[in-house]
């Protein structure tokens, strides 16, 4: 009767760790590609923030480079 009832307990526990594994293998051939994705998120927001800064900055520079060309240009 013991030996049945391990038998039958060792069945259920094999039944219930297959699924478990199952979803744990796939859980992690999908999180390598998890990294990959938050430096390319990471990535895009650094370069809209260049963007806008150059944007912005972009035009003050772009004047004050003008001025002094204007003032050394010879006449």
């Amino acid at each position: 009767m013991m030996q049945w009832l391990s038998s039958l307990r060792d069945a259920v526990n094999d039944a219930m760790r297959q699924p478990v594994a199952r979803v744990h293998a796939q859980w992690l051939a999908h999180s390598s590609g998890q990294g990959l994705v938050e430096y390319s998120l990471l990535l895009a927001l650094i370069v809209l923030v260049v963007i806008g800064i150059v944007s912005v900055m972009g035009h003050t520079v772009s004047g004050l480079w003008y001025q002094r060309i204007l003032d050394r240009w010879p006449t």
